[in-house]
């Protein structure tokens, strides 16, 4: 029988001299051969042995898992064993699409950050955007510690189902209620698994839109000036308000200034009824 030196070897399986030893000293793969001196030689038909060793290696199984398949034989075991392996494998591969979603996300989050126009009333066209809502009392936001407990809890609810909550963040408050800065609804972006009584849509159609950066108090204050402005327009509020969180944490270099972006569905007459888009 012809045998390979360590590093012939390694040549034909593609890999190196030193993880050819490391299998050796685990009992993942031992050579065939080790002469009085101290050689290692390995035959050709080993080839497949380490075919086998690293595609579990590559499947995420454990050292002493591949070592108990190694020792002893199991095909329905093995087979067992790569099922269960391959179940991980999609799991993982949907949690890392949904983790690229949200990187996705944030970046286009912070681009619009950092060339948004603050403190500056524009109309913008919006499509359609689903959300998933959950409801919040005055009592719950009252204060800037009881809006973050609301936020960890709709963050807890969906890290229980093993994923992140989609974007966007923010809060909803409903046309009726206005101009109270008070929202009744927080919300992030809809997913597969909402629930049709969680489910809000925001319409497509013409907005009045602002942004403002500062600090906490600052926005109720801008808040209420945007919707003054509206009303010195003749713009007329035809739909909800909705308050976007701009993840300052990214954007601001300040921990005490916070971005939010503030969207209102409006009417606006132009000279012969119709809707205005520029002004």
């Amino acid at each position: 029988m012809k045998y390979l030196s360590t590093g012939e070897f390694a040549k034909l399986c593609r890999t190196r001299k030193d993880t050819l030893l490391f299998y050796d000293k685990e009992g993942l793969l031992k050579p065939r051969h080790v002469s009085e001196n101290g050689y290692r030689h390995y035959s050709i038909g080993q080839f497949y042995e380490f075919d086998m060793v690293a595609m579990l290696k590559e499947t995420g199984s454990s050292l002493k898992e591949i070592r108990n398949f190694v020792r002893e034989p199991d095909p329905a075991g093995l087979l067992e064993h790569l099922e269960e392996k391959r179940q991980l494998l999609r799991q993982e591969r949907l949690r890392l699409a949904t983790r690229q979603k949200m990187l996705e996300a944030t970046i286009a989050l912070g681009h619009e950050a950092l060339n948004a126009q603050y403190d500056v009333l524009d109309l913008v066209e919006l499509e359609e955007e689903q959300l998933e809502v959950t409801s919040v009392s005055a009592e719950d936001q009252a204060t800037e510690e009881g809006c973050i407990a609301i936020l960890a809890e709709f963050a807890d609810k969906f890290e229980k189902l093993g994923r992140s909550a989609p974007m966007p963040f923010g809060f909803l408050t409903e046309r009726e209620h206005l101009p109270s800065y008070i929202a009744g609804y927080f919300f992030c972006g809809a997913s597969r698994g909402t629930r049709a009584e969680n489910l809000r849509i925001r319409p497509a159609g013409l907005y009045a839109r602002f942004y403002h950066r500062g600090e906490a108090q600052s926005h109720e204050a801008v808040y209420g000036r945007m919707l003054e402005t509206i009303a010195k327009r003749g713009w007329v509020i035809s739909g909800h308000m909705y308050g976007y969180d701009m993840a300052s944490y990214i954007v601001s270099e300040s921990a005490n200034e916070y971005l939010a972006k503030y969207c209102v569905q409006v009417c606006v007459a132009g000279e012969q009824g119709e809707v205005a888009r520029q002004f």
